[in-house]
């Protein structure tokens, strides 16, 4: 039994199969030089040995919770009797001896051969004894380990990963405690976006038991390695502190000491992407810092989800319910189910229930596996139930505090896993409801993301409002003017000319307005080379629209290129909307950049105004005499800048009221001045469904609303009831 014990400096090369994922990961970290904790290994053979002869190692016949019980309560009584063989337990007990001579306490590790794999982290779910003070504690430790891969969750987790009990052997690692006065975790990229280029960075006082076990939200920092940027967000009370629509982008500004120096923050990073070359992959790792230092306690492969979906910028910003971490990178929406800090999560938890809870456990997450989505008031991103939930590609948000615990059971809800926020309603891209849908005299357009899931409904739309570009520009995860440089505008002008002929065979004799780029740049930023655009205090407000594509000729190429290409493919109801339109030399430069792609406006393709601001309201007769085809009014933006009210503030949320006699004086002199020229009008975006808006929206004389997808049949249902009356 010689053989069963290795000191971790000499465990290199050793197979997971002997030592596990989590003693092969500290085992590379040594022999690369990483500041790893002193410690050894007890291998699998022990725990495999004692296992088989007591037949534990079958397959379970039932996987009920009354079964599974006493299959652990059956593996723990065999674990606490097994003898060790008394070599062995001479050297382990020499070794706790050894590591506790300096002082301070031990720390006992499991270390199971499918641990810390790609696509099974097992995280969090066997078990870890720290303060251990004595080498007979050491060899409880031990058996503690040993027994916790026979515990329910262990089982059942096993099974929905497809293995066999025999498949799962247990090795056990005993290092040198630290006495950490800040702990937390290092991603070499962003878990939630496996594109972008920069390390992920979360920091608490204390012991990093209570970071990856849910029990507190941690500061957050992020680490652009070309600039060397580092940006910073910490969780106070029920938002995020500093700027709430940027959880993973904002400047720093907290009115106490961050936990982490920047020069800290670009070392933790530092390591992390020299382990991600050593490893192969990014990598998920665990660090403590004390008297001696920073230290490196576990590095393994990095979860990602399986797939991606996102609810693009600027969604229904005005119904957002709450914020914090997003931590998987996919849309769920389901009624909400709240449970306390006691409460079993129920069997009947499926794909139409959200589940709010005060902190995400490891324990709790395997049984969310099936939920629509997660909400937690606690937490951070690299906790053990985030990395379970991104396995099973269940939305979640994590961090998001108060505004959590504001949601009520049965409250219709939708979770963006990716940017971190908590939607009022059902916003999931799945198919809408078009079983009874009334004709109305006003038009109903609705706003497309992706093309394809317009299909259900483009026999009753009257037309698209806003083509978004969004899905074509963004879903790669890289900066689009980045791709531009690296050679891919191309596949960039590809990508749009899909979604542009898929819309327009879809909308066949109807108007399709293609929306161009108008992403702010805090959402920019979140993207793999984001890092170059400008940090804005207000981004809203900042360089977005058509007025910064006209100031980057390459991006401002690919669209209209795109568009150009579409109709010379015979797209014949295309339309132009440029997007937060401040001034008419804007108008003029944008129609001179379409002749430059030998399209001839207001023939081969409409060109309209998107009107979202007091200046184009009040000065909208120069547009529309300089040609305009159509107008559209983005409600949500100029009922912001009319009322000098951030939409993405929860401080002022309260007053956004898109009925404000301000904002209707506006819309009625640009209903007026359309009129009066016979020029189309629409009102556009999630805040023209507001109730309180409807009737003026008839009463104005719009020719047209424009909503998203899920909101048609009921807009549809309501213009028809005002209609009738």
């Amino acid at each position: 039994m010689s053989s069963c014990l290795v000191p971790l400096d000499a465990a290199g090369g050793l197979p997971s199969a002997e030592i596990g994922g989590k003693a092969v990961g500290l085992a590379a970290l040594c022999a690369h030089g990483f500041h790893v904790p002193e410690g050894v290994v007890v291998t699998t053979q022990v725990f495999a040995e004692v296992a088989r002869s007591a037949g534990l190692l079958e397959s379970p016949e039932a996987f009920d919770e009354a079964s599974l019980a006493v299959r652990y309560r059956r593996a723990r009584k065999v674990f606490l009797e097994a003898a060790i063989e008394p070599d062995l337990q001479r050297r382990i007990v020499a070794a706790a001896e050894h590591l506790l001579a300096r002082g301070g306490r031990l720390i006992v590790r499991s270390s199971a051969n499918l641990e810390d794999s790609p696509t099974a982290s097992f995280a969090g779910m066997l078990e870890t004894v720290a303060g251990v003070e004595s080498a007979q504690g050491a060899l409880d430790a031990i058996r503690c380990c040993w027994t916790s891969a026979f515990r329910p969750r262990v089982t059942r987790y096993l099974h929905e990963k497809g293995y066999e009990p025999a498949d799962m052997q247990v090795a056990v690692v005993l290092q040198r405690q630290i006495e950490a006065q800040r702990s937390g975790l290092v991603f070499s990229r962003d878990p939630v976006n496996r594109y972008a280029s920069g390390a992920v960075v979360e920091a608490i006082l204390g012991f990093g038991e209570n970071l990856v076990s849910g029990e507190i939200t941690p500061e957050r920092f992020a680490y652009a390695a070309e600039s060397g940027n580092v940006t910073a967000t910490r969780m106070v009370g029920s938002s995020v502190l500093g700027e709430p629509n940027a959880p993973r982008d904002m400047e720093r500004d907290f009115p106490e000491k961050p936990r982490l120096a920047d020069a800290e923050v670009a070392l933790l990073a530092g390591w992390a992407q020299r382990a991600e070359g050593i490893f192969g992959a990014p990598q998920d790792m665990e660090w403590a810092y004390d008297d001696e230092g920073f230290w490196l306690l576990q590095s393994r492969p990095l979860v990602f989800a399986q797939h991606e979906e996102r609810l693009f910028p600027q969604i229904a910003e005005h119904t957002v319910l709450a914020r914090g971490v997003g931590v998987s990178p996919s849309i769920g929406s389901g009624a909400v189910l709240v449970l306390s800090s006691e409460e079993s999560v129920p069997p009947t938890v499926g794909r139409g229930t959200v589940v709010v809870l005060p902190r995400l456990t490891n324990d709790r997450a395997i049984l969310l596996r099936d939920a629509a989505g997660v909400v937690a008031e606690e937490g951070g991103a690299t906790s053990h139930g985030a990395n379970i939930l991104r396995e099973f590609d269940v939305p979640c948000v994590i961090g998001a505090g108060g505004e959590a615990r504001a949601l009520r059971d049965g409250q219709a809800i939708t979770v963006d896993g990716f940017r971190g926020v908590v939607f009022e309603g059902d916003l999931a891209l799945g198919s809408p409801d078009v079983e009874i849908v009334p004709s109305t005299k006003l038009q109903v357009f609705v706003s497309v993301l992706v093309p394809d899931r317009a299909a259900v409904l483009a026999s009753r739309a009257d037309g698209v409002s806003s083509l978004r570009d969004d899905y074509f520009l963004l879903d790669s995860g890289v900066h689009p003017t980045r791709l531009i440089r690296d050679g891919h505008a191309g596949q960039l002008r590809e990508s749009i000319v899909r979604g542009l002929v898929t819309c327009s065979e879809l909308f066949a004799g109807k108007p399709v307005w293609y929306k161009t780029m108008d992403a702010p740049t805090d959402e920019f930023r979140r993207l793999a080379g984001g890092y170059e655009d400008p940090v804005e205090r207000n981004p809203l407000l900042g360089w977005r629209g058509i007025g910064r594509e006209l100031a980057e000729d390459p991006m401002l190429d690919v669209e209209f290129g795109a568009i150009a290409r579409a109709v010379e493919l015979g797209c014949e109801n295309l339309g132009v909307k440029l997007p937060f339109v401040r001034f008419a030399s804007e108008y003029v430069r944008a129609e001179e950049a379409l002749r430059r792609m030998g399209l001839v406006p207001h023939k081969d393709v409409a060109l309209g105004v998107s009107v979202e601001n007091p200046a184009v309201a009040l000065g909208l007769r120069e547009f529309l005499e300089l040609g305009a085809d159509f107008v559209s009014v983005g409600l949500s933006d100029l009922t912001m800048c009319t009322l000098a009210l951030d939409r993405e503030s929860s401080h002022v949320a309260a007053g956004f009221d898109p009925s404000h006699p301000a904002v209707v004086e506006l819309l009625s002199r640009i209903t007026d001045e359309c009129h009066s020229h016979g020029t189309f009008c629409c009102v556009a975006g999630e805040s023209a469904r507001d109730e309180r808006f409807f009737p003026l929206t008839l009463e104005l004389g719009f020719d047209a609303i424009g909503v998203s997808l899920s909101y048609f049949t009921d807009t549809k249902r309501r213009i028809a009831a005002l209609e009738a009356v």
